[in-house]
Parts: structure tokens; C-alpha cells; sequence
């Protein structure tokens, strides 16, 4: 009995030194995929101005078809100041901190290059070379020079505000989630060293770079053929089906606008902005929504 007892109480100890070496690794492993240091990382140059157009430009791409400004960086105010948020989720401490995106040059971007900006829009990494945390410029990755130049430029016009947002940070189980994907895909991409354009408007390939920006694939899948949203409240319906697959097949470009636009169905049902943020995409221009339905209606039909 006595020999009984020693066998389990070693294979206890070892179980829980197993465990014990499974949490310090995991957690080194989160620390290392929290904000990682690119310290070589290249600047790709871009060329800004602030001409009406390019202005024009950059503050339709920021409020419609990037949806930058009401989705993550829009403060109480009503200005890109940022907004951070301490949140409690069982064992996951985390800081939502999007950043001062106005010029002011202690707090915002005002000490930044254009090609600093660039590249954190892009490829996801700060002026310091430093990684970013929840920014998905892995959907920005594609967008042109002449439309994140515009981006910048509208920034650079912004009214300057002074505010002070703290860094995100997460305590362990946040940073260990965060590298196994839970917070969604690593906002850092490959390095852009050569001229970056865009399809020409009017086009299907067109609709697909605009899909691309606005990030439908993050709860329409890679292949549009929609399902569960991943990381969605209990209970939250599926992403819809936008391949020809689906419902979307039967609607006329009438139908598709006026989804788009005032978040009706042409069965006279409503969509849920929660789900479906149409308010922020509805404000893109005909031609550019109707570029989109084309390239939808490109794709191969996936059935659900």
C-alpha cells in the first residue's frame, strides 16, 4: 500500500511540474507575441499633399469604407482623440487603447513621419517598430499609396487635441489568448518595398479591393460564404451567405443599395447594425457599392 501511495504521489508531482513548465511557457510565448520589435523594419516612401480632393479622399476612405473613425478611434468629443477601455473578461485583463490619431505632437501623430503612418496602417508596426495589438492592418495591407497618402493627409488636417491614451497591455491570459489568435489575426504584415495601386473603380477587381479594406472577410469568411462570426455574442445570427449561393443572388442592385443604405432587406426585414455595421458602409458612394455587389456576384457559389 505504502509503495501504492509513492507511485501516486510522484505521478501527482510530476503532473503538476508539467503543468507548472506548461504555464511558464505559454505565458513566455504570450509575452513574445504581445507587440514584437521589428527593428529593421524598412519605410516605404509615400508622398503626401493636401489638396481638396485628396482630402475629400482620405476622409471618405476613414468614415465609409474603412470605417476607421466610428468603429474603434472616435472619442465622446466627437474627435479621433481615442478611447481606452479596462476590460474584465473571467481571468483576461486587457486595455483597449486605440491611439490619438489627431496631430498633436506629444500625445497624437504629430511626431510621426508619413511613412511612419503608412506603415502602421499597412503593415501594422509603429513608429518604433513596434508590433500593434487588435488594428487590423492586415486589411489595409492592400491599400494603395494614393489612398493611404489621403488617409494621412486628412489625419494631418485634423484639428490637434491633446490627450493622453495608455498603451494596450494585457495581464497573462490576455497576452496568451492574444498570440493564439482569440483577439483576431496579427495585425502585422509583410514589409511593402515596391508602389502599391489600386484596381480601377468600376470594377469587379475594384469591389474586391474595397471589400478588402472594409474587412468583410474578418465574419464573411475567405470565401464570402458567411457563418458563425467568430468571437460573436452567444446567440448573435450568422454572417450572411454573399457568395451566389446565397440570398444575395436573388437581390437587384436596387435591393443591395437600399440594404446598404437604410439596413432593410427586400423582404422588409431589418439588419441588425450590431451584427452587420451597414450605417458606416452605407455612406460609400453607389459606384463603389455597386462595385462590390459585381464582385460578389463574381465569386463561386459556396453553399452554407
Amino acid at each position: 500500500m505504502k509503495k501504492a501511495l509513492k507511485w501516486i504521489g510522484i505521478v501527482i508531482v510530476a503532473l503538476v511540474a508539467i503543468l507548472v513548465v506548461a504555464a511558464i511557457g505559454l505565458t513566455l510565448y504570450g509575452n513574445s507575441k504581445f507587440k514584437p520589435t521589428y527593428a529593421d523594419r524598412p519605410l516605404a516612401p509615400i508622398v503626401v499633399d493636401s489638396s481638396p480632393d485628396v482630402l475629400a479622399r482620405g476622409e471618405y476612405l476613414m468614415t465609409s469604407a474603412m470605417a476607421c473613425v466610428d468603429a474603434c478611434h472616435k472619442a465622446e468629443d466627437g474627435t479621433l482623440s481615442g478611447i481606452f477601455e479596462q476590460v474584465q473578461e473571467g481571468p483576461i485583463a486587457f486595455t483597449f487603447a486605440p491611439p490619438n490619431l489627431t496631430p498633436d505632437p506629444r500625445t497624437g501623430l504629430g511626431s510621426w513621419t508619413d511613412a511612419e503612418i503608412a506603415r502602421a496602417i499597412r503593415e501594422g508596426v509603429d513608429k518604433d517598430g513596434v508590433g500593434l495589438v487588435i488594428m487590423p492592418s492586415y486589411t489595409y495591407h492592400e491599400l494603395s499609396d494614393a489612398d493611404v497618402a489621403a488617409v494621412i493627409a486628412y489625419l494631418r488636417n485634423l484639428e490637434p487635441v491633446e490627450k493622453e491614451i495608455p498603451p494596450v497591455d494585457g495581464n497573462s491570459a490576455a497576452k496568451i489568448m492574444n498570440a493564439f489568435g482569440a483577439f483576431g489575426a496579427s495585425p502585422v504584415g509583410e514589409p511593402i518595398t515596391a508602389p502599391q495601386s489600386a484596381p480601377s473603380p468600376g470594377t469587379a477587381d475594384y469591389g474586391d479591393y474595397l471589400i478588402g479594406l472594409g474587412g468583410c472577410r474578418d465574419c464573411h469568411k475567405s470565401d464570402l460564404s458567411g457563418g458563425l462570426i467568430p468571437f460573436a455574442e452567444p446567440g448573435a445570427p450568422p454572417a450572411a451567405n454573399l457568395t451566389p449561393a446565397g440570398d444575395l443572388a436573388n437581390w437587384s442592385d436596387a435591393d443591395f443599395l437600399t440594404a446598404m443604405r437604410n439596413g432593410l432587406r427586400p423582404d422588409g426585414s431589418n439588419i441588425d447594425p450590431e451584427n452587420m455595421p451597414w450605417p458606416y458602409y452605407g455612406k460609400m458612394t453607389d459606384g463603389d457599392l455597386l462595385d462590390i455587389l459585381a464582385y460578389l456576384r463574381s465569386v463561386p457559389p459556396v453553399a452554407e
